[in-house]
Formats: structure tokens, C-alpha cells, sequence
């Protein structure tokens, strides 16, 4: 794909291999997804052994990444995409370069005491040849990453993520990179932002050659997301706050994202993008998005900022304002 594409995308045999033997133990759930475990469960099974090696890597996770802090912030700080978005905690960081998946385990195990050393090695002597007889299934991603990359190389996605930062106020992130992991259900997927990699969890290319999904909104969702984390703690603050006077059940929801967040995210990846990169609109009646505030706060702010006109400021309480029209 060009450089001048927002996200260059990508396959690693080590981003993939981690991701799976990482979800395995389901040591932060939210986070961690337990579909993979499910998937060994039921294939193959595991034994008391295998079980107990799961335990042990779930509390090494725990105890060292740092990540399940999240669930300490305050609500003005959950309101948009927390600083962490943009972070990768210090044992996954390795697995997300260009090195293979021996090398980047080797780097990611010397750092650790002693005993976590030895518990990792053993963990992945178990696990290892099982989970690269899952992921080593030819042609992998091929047609998915080539259909992917000529959409994201189209200039009209270059303007959108341009206007995209304009919006957050943030400078142009450094390289971004989406890469493909397997997983394992063949009607659901996700995707998930960590650091500069976004992972997209796809099942691999159809024996037929075709892509599994529509990925390049999801990209560009996704994008929404990382550039909103790199914001100014300060300003992310400021107009949460102005939004949750406008908007008080946003701080009694389960995900306070849902409120503004994720409405944001689905306004610029999927309404905008549809409109500006493939000419079409979204028609209100379909579903945008599978949680439902997120989804009407969305539509509610593509009424107010049709993608035929000027793109909206995020600092102007009128966009605020039309988010909170959703609001319960």
C-alpha cells in the first residue's frame, strides 16, 4: 500500500500467535475474549495441566500489564478514549513489531523476575505448537489485506483521516498499522486498538477467495478511537464535562464510551466514510452499530452534521448538544 495511506495493513505470524495464546487464559474479560478458550475447549480440550498453566499466565497478566487500572478512572475520564488507547503495555509491545515469534517471546520473557520466566517458557513449550496449527492455515489473510489495502489507499480516505485529526485537534499519528488475527467464530468479529497496531479479528480468507467483512469503516472506526485518545487529558476533561451537564446518564452507564465515544467513532467511520470514500448514505433506519446509545447518539449527530455539509468541531456544544439528544 502507498505510505500516504493512514494505515498500512499488514499480517505477522507473531502478532497472531500472541493474540491467541494472550486471550487463551481470558485474564481480563473485556479486554481478553473468551472465545478463543471455547475454541480449545471444544476442540481438543484441556487438561488439568493445560488449566492450571492457564491460571498461572492469567494472574502474571494481571499483576504486570497495568491495563485492569482502567476500570479506576473517574467518569470524565471515560467519557472519550482513555490515554492508555495509545499505549501498549511493556510484555505484549514486543509481539507487535517485525520480529518473528520466537525472537519476540525470547525479548518479552528476559524482562520478567526469575519465576515468571520459568512459568512463561513452560507456558508457551504448552501451548505454542498447538495455537501456530490454528493460525497456519493458508491463504491466511492474503485477499482480505490486498482488499483492504486498495480501499485504504483510495485519496478520499487519506482527506477523511486528515479531517478526522482536525476534528480531535491532534497532529498525524506515526505510522499505524492494522494486522489480522485469527479468530475462531465465523459469524462475529471485532476489532481492537492497541498502541499504533489495530488488530482485526477475522477468520481467515473464504476458500473462495473472498473477504470475510466490510473492513475498511471498521479501520477507520478504529482510527476514530486512537486519534480521540491522543487529546489533551486537559481537553478531554473540559468537554466531558460540558457534555455530561448536557447529558447526566452518561455517567450511570456501564461504559460511559458508549455516550459520546463511540457515537463519535461510528459518525466518522461508518456515516462519513460511507458518504465521502463510497458516495452512499446510511440510511437512519438501518442498524449503524450493534449497541444501541451508541448508535442513536450517532444518528442524532448525522442529523445535526449531514456528511453532505461541513464537517463539525468538537469543540462546539452544538455537537454536544445534538449527541445528548440520544441521551435516557
Amino acid at each position: 500500500m502507498p505510505s500516504s495511506a493512514p494505515v498500512q495493513v499488514g499480517y505477522s505470524e507473531a502478532t497472531d500467535l500472541f493474540n491467541l495464546l494472550d486471550n487463551l487464559s481470558d485474564w481480563l474479560p473485556g479486554y481478553t475474549a473468551p472465545v478463543y478458550r471455547s475454541y480449545f475447549e471444544t476442540h481438543g480440550g484441556l487438561d488439568p495441566a493445560d488449566r492450571a498453566a492457564l491460571v498461572a499466565y492469567a494472574a502474571f497478566r494481571r499483576r504486570t500489564s497495568g491495563v485492569a487500572k482502567d476500570d479506576d478512572l473517574e467518569v470524565l475520564d471515560r467519557v472519550f478514549a482513555p490515554d492508555a488507547t495509545r499505549e501498549v503495555d511493556p510484555f505484549s509491545r514486543h509481539f507487535l513489531g517485525n520480529a518473528g515469534f520466537e525472537a519476540s517471546a525470547d525479548a518479552a520473557i528476559a524482562e520478567q523476575s526469575a519465576d515468571d520466566q520459568a512459568m512463561l517458557r513452560a507456558y508457551f513449550a504448552r501451548f505454542v505448537s498447538r495455537a501456530r496449527r490454528l493460525v497456519a492455515v493458508a491463504p491466511r489473510f492474503e485477499q482480505q489485506a490486498r482488499e483492504l489495502g486498495e480501499e485504504l489507499s483510495n485519496p478520499a480516505v487519506s482527506r477523511l483521516a486528515a479531517q478526522m485529526r482536525a476534528f480531535f485537534a491532534v497532529p498525524e499519528p506515526a505510522v499505524f498499522q492494522a494486522r489480522f488475527v485469527w479468530w475462531p467464530e465465523p459469524d462475529t468479529t471485532q476489532a481492537k486498538v492497541r498502541g499504533r497496531t489495530m488488530l482485526l479479528y477475522s477468520q481467515h480468507d473464504a476458500r473462495a477467495g473472498t473477504a470475510s467483512m466490510d473492513w475498511a469503516p471498521i479501520v477507520l472506526h478504529e482510527l476514530s478511537h486512537y486519534l480521540s485518545a491522543g487529546q489533551t487529558s486537559a481537553r478531554k476533561r473540559m468537554l466531558a464535562a460540558n457534555f455530561v451537564r448536557l447529558c447526566p446518564g452518561a455517567a450511570t452507564l456501564r461504559n460511559p464510551l458508549n455516550a459520546l465515544e463511540e457515537p463519535l467513532a461510528i459518525y466518522w467511520g461508518q456515516y462519513r466514510f460511507e458518504q465521502a470514500v463510497r458516495g452512499r448514505s446510511l440510511p437512519p433506519s438501518s442498524q449503524w452499530y450493534i449497541q444501541a446509545d451508541a448508535d442513536r447518539a450517532a444518528k442524532a449527530i448525522a442529523a445535526a452534521y449531514p456528511a453532505s455539509g461541513a464537517t463539525p468541531v468538537l469543540d462546539d456544544n452544538a455537537l454536544l448538544a445534538a449527541a445528548a439528544l440520544a441521551c435516557k
